[in-house]
């Protein structure tokens, strides 16, 4: 095993304890905080406030339960047809990213015959990188848009996901560690680097957006 292939599988853990960290921790500790109160409420026989807080820990379980399935949801591979092309795994991650509550995607797809002739791994690859680039946009840019091409020409496959959010620092990103916000610039960067391509992020703070380009050899 590469030492490439062991950073990326360290990032990926370290992307993971952070999502649950983040998410589904911070959720129940909010439950176990909820059900104190409403033990509270009953021992002072204060059914009208204890009706609300049940109200609201049951939204709070929900939310746990959506963000675990969500989670899982992640780390599996999209349902489509074993005869699906690129074009049809970038479909499936958008159609999950607006499924979730993502701002609209503008695509504009170019086939061409090398791109139909990608194997499953690769266009499950690429499909990794749109999924995580789509993620992305939900969870920090704020934006409003997002634009998705995939072009050709006679040496490259070009894939740009671009969005008008509101940016952020490039160089406080990078000195970021796993833990802390880092490891997903990382496995996008080690996804490309494994179909044998590149990927760059360009971003300007105060509403400048952000570009994700991958360039891939033909």
């Amino acid at each position: 095993m590469t030492k490439d292939l062991l950073d990326t599988l360290e990032n990926e853990r370290r992307y993971v304890a952070r999502e649950l960290h983040d998410g589904v921790a911070q959720t129940t500790l909010q439950l176990g905080l909820q059900a104190g109160i409403c033990k509270k409420l009953l021992e002072r026989g204060n059914l009208e406030m204890l009706a609300k807080e049940l109200a609201e820990l049951e939204k709070r379980v929900l939310l746990a339960s959506n963000q675990v399935r969500e989670m899982i949801a992640n780390m599996r591979p999209p349902q489509i047809e074993p005869e699906a092309d690129l074009s049809d795994y970038i479909g499936a991650a958008i159609e999950t990213h607006l499924e979730r509550g993502g701002p609209p995607v503008t695509n504009e797809i170019t086939m061409s015959d090398q791109m139909m002739a990608f194997s499953t791994q690769q266009n499950l690859t690429l499909f990794r990188i749109v999924q995580e680039a789509l993620l992305n946009v939900r969870k920090h840019a704020g934006a409003q848009n997002i634009r998705l091409t995939v072009t050709t020409d006679d040496s490259n496959i070009q894939i740009t996901i671009t969005d008008d959010g509101h940016g952020f620092d490039m160089s406080k990103l990078a000195k970021k560690p796993g833990d802390k916000g880092g490891a997903g610039l990382a496995n996008l960067q080690a996804r490309a680097q494994f179909l044998g391509g590149s990927l760059t992020v360009s971003s300007k703070v105060n509403g400048g957006g952000t570009e994700v380009l991958l360039t891939l050899p033909l």
